[in-house]
C-alpha cells in the first residue's frame, strides 16, 4: 500500500503544538502537583508550596508541548534524593516524585 503522508506531516505538527495540547499538558502538570502536594512531607509546608506546573516546547525535535513539574525549595533535592553530610546525618531519599509519575501512570 502506498501513501502520501509528508515528512514531517505538518498536520501533526499543528497538533503538536496547538493551544488544546498546551491546555492538556498544563491539566496534567496541575494534576501531578496536586498529587506532590498530597504525598510530600509538610513540616513546613515549604516544600509542598513550592512546586509549581510549567509547560514549554520540547521533545526529541522541539516540536511539541510538554510539561514539568518544578520543586524550587532550597532543600527539594536533598528531600528528594536524600542526604549524606559524611559524618553522621544521614537522610534518606523520599522518591516523592517517582511515586507521582506512577501515580499519573495509573489514571
Amino acid at each position: 500500500m502506498q501513501h502520501n503522508i509528508p515528512v514531517p506531516n505538518p498536520a501533526i505538527r499543528d497538533i503538536l503544538r496547538s493551544a488544546q495540547m498546551r491546555s492538556m499538558m498544563l491539566e496534567k502538570a496541575e494534576i501531578a502537583q496536586a498529587i506532590y502536594r498530597g504525598i510530600v512531607a509538610k513540616r513546613t509546608g515549604r516544600l509542598a508550596q513550592s512546586a509549581r506546573p510549567e509547560t514549554f516546547i520540547g521533545g526529541g525535535q522541539r516540536d511539541r508541548w510538554c510539561s514539568r513539574l518544578v520543586v524550587e525549595a532550597s532543600y527539594a533535592a536533598s528531600h528528594e534524593f536524600g542526604h549524606d553530610d559524611g559524618n553522621t546525618n544521614i537522610g534518606a531519599a523520599a522518591h516523592d516524585l517517582n511515586q507521582v509519575l506512577n501515580a499519573l501512570g495509573t489514571l
